[in-house]
């Protein structure tokens, strides 16, 4: 597993990282109890949580599934959206409906839009550690390596007194890190106004230029990035709806990089993500061992940010592609 080095943690961490947005929806906890173990067990240390995924379950199954490895990874769970308020009878509905799912995939995006998702209210400084305290209740730990805004105003993460109460936490030892999570503009309103996070997790995709917008920042000192989206984003489809020319370009690039022809569609975009953010980590949803290995194999490829210069350069119609 190749290894990055986050100078706010003082330690390496895999390059791909577990994102647990379904575990306890989408996933039921016998299955992310078993992909959590496969993913630990071939070396990836870094997962990401937050109070309301898996239908506000997924922390509470994150920490029982980490156990006694929870010393060896690294957490990053967030603040700001609130777990959702899903009724009884949705979760006793929940397995029916992943069933229904596994036989009918195209229902997935029905599923997806059906979810709760939690109320994004903000948060005032002075309930931050409250809200902190829950999330190590549900995670079963007595601290955080990394703790995120999660989607917040750009007014939020501009907030000298939220920088306060946050750096407060790192004093206590309750959290080792801090982050953004979420759209560029609120990542940019931290850089502008002086908070200096120490990671940044938004959404990368060759389609957008995310990442080199976010690198374009006045940092102090450039944070750890944490890339995701670029299969979920729609970025897949949008490649699939490509016209046929550009499309035949985009499968030859895709040859000569070596990438197997059955799957040139989504191991090219992961090899993005990972050519396009060779000193960070990418998320991705990897509760299915098939998703698991096939993301391991891109993790171990030696990221060349030629491929993500190429990449876009197709996309956007450019000539260098030969």
């Amino acid at each position: 597993m190749r290894q990055v080095f986050v100078p706010a943690l003082q330690r390496e961490v895999s390059c791909i990282a577990f994102g647990c947005a379904s575990l306890g929806s989408r996933v039921s906890q016998a299955d992310g109890e078993r992909a959590i173990a496969r993913a630990l067990d071939r070396g990836v240390t870094w997962f990401d949580v937050a109070p309301p995924y898996g239908d506000g379950h997924a922390e509470q199954l994150l920490g029982k599934s980490l156990g006694a490895r929870r010393k060896d990874v690294v957490i990053c769970s967030k603040f700001g959206i609130s777990r959702p308020n899903v009724s009884f009878a949705a979760q006793v509905l929940r397995p029916l409906a992943r069933r229904a799912v596994s036989l009918v995939p195209g229902l997935r995006q029905v599923a997806r839009r059906s979810r709760g998702t939690g109320e994004n209210r903000g948060i005032a400084p002075s309930e931050i550690e409250t809200w902190l305290d829950e999330s190590l209740r549900q995670l079963g730990t007595d601290y955080l390596d990394v703790f995120a805004f999660h989607d917040p105003l750009p007014t939020s993460v501009a907030s000298a007194e939220t920088q306060a109460a946050l750096q407060a936490l790192v004093t206590k030892g309750k959290i080792r890190a801090i982050s953004v999570a979420g759209p560029v503009a609120a990542i940019g309103a931290a850089a502008s106004a002086g908070r200096q996070p120490d990671v940044v997790q938004f959404p990368d995709s060759p389609f957008d230029g995310a990442a080199d917008a976010v690198r374009r920042l006045p940092w102090a000192r450039e944070p750890l990035l944490a890339t995701h989206g670029v299969i979920g984003s729609g970025a897949l489809e949008r490649i699939r709806g490509l016209d046929l020319a550009k499309r035949t370009r985009l499968e030859a690039f895709a040859r000569r990089w070596g990438i197997a022809t059955d799957r040139w569609e989504p191991e090219s975009l992961m090899r993005y993500a990972f050519a396009n953010n060779p000193t960070g980590v990418v998320l991705s949803s990897m509760f299915a061992e098939r998703h698991l290995e096939a993301n391991l194999a891109v993790a171990g490829w030696a990221p060349d940010q030629q491929f993500a210069k190429e990449f876009q350069e197709i996309l956007a119609g450019g000539e260098n592609d030969a």
